[in-house]
């Protein structure tokens, strides 16, 4: 035990199928960067990375899903908004990872009585 009885929560959830990614914390946040920003390359600089390494993630993970998770705004260049299944499944696994995440700072705290916090990825209004 440390001297001090406080500590973060940090946690990496994802979802496989047949031994690959299907949806997880990166590609979520990708997904909830382009809702907000409307564009990928804007949600690319939000994210600290790319736009080649952001679209090639956008890609691989619809390939892996099998439906689109964006789709071009007609009329405004390269504008994005996310398609239905996008949205939905984005909004899905934010509620999974936000209670997984409540009950492991929850757990952690009485296992090693400690004052665990959460490391603020995800906030419930983003799913408002």
């Amino acid at each position: 035990m440390t001297d001090s009885n406080e500590a973060t929560l940090r946690l990496r959830v994802w979802i496989e199928q047949k031994n690959e990614i299907y949806i997880g914390i990166g590609s979520t946040l990708l997904l909830q960067h382009i809702q907000k920003l409307g564009s990928l390359r804007k949600a690319a600089e939000a994210l600290g990375m790319s736009y080649r390494r952001a679209w090639g993630k956008l890609k691989n993970a619809e390939e892996r899903i099998g439906q689109p998770l964006v789709a071009k705004t007609k009329g405004k260049g390269q504008r994005f908004n996310l398609s239905p299944y996008g949205k939905e499944l984005m909004e899905k696994f934010l509620h999974f990872y936000l209670d997984v995440e409540n009950y492991a700072m929850r757990k952690a705290s009485e296992v090693l009585e400690m004052d665990v916090q959460k490391s603020g990825e995800f906030y419930r209004d983003d799913t408002e």
